[in-house]
């Protein structure tokens, strides 16, 4: 099943949906988590990068455009917190930038260990 077109197709379309909300939420002025506790945001991060960063591995047939996707959402996370510099009532945080970076690791490591578990101990393909 998570070899056919469809379930790509389906998978990028998720992450492309991912990739704009998260941008739009994070560029809002003035967030209010749902449940708050201390550095709740950057459990909130992480687990969004992780989600932003391991779909890729899914949607993209070869490999190295996967990870290079995946990559990106660390340049996406930094370039969103220097945004948030410029909006009211946010502030740019390398903590959560940080955050990103390791939730974009972290769904990286999920995927692939999936992937293996799956397929029988193969992981992302690199097809030529």
């Amino acid at each position: 099943m998570i070899e056919t077109p469809l379930f790509r197709r389906v998978v990028l379309a998720v992450w492309l949906v991912s990739v704009a909300a998260t941008i739009s939420v994070s560029l809002l002025p003035r967030l209010e988590l749902p449940i708050d506790f201390w550095n709740a945001d950057k459990l909130y991060h992480a687990a969004t990068y992780a989600w932003l960063g391991g779909l890729p591995l899914w949607g993209f047939v070869r490999g190295g455009r996967a990870r290079a996707a995946a990559y990106a959402m660390i340049g996406l996370g930094c370039l969103l917190e220097w945004g948030q510099s410029f909006v009211p009532g946010r502030s740019a945080s390398l903590g959560d930038a940080v955050a990103n970076a390791l939730g974009v690791f972290v769904g990286i490591w999920l995927s692939e260990a999936l992937m293996c578990r799956l397929r029988g101990h193969q992981g992302l393909r690199d097809e030529a």
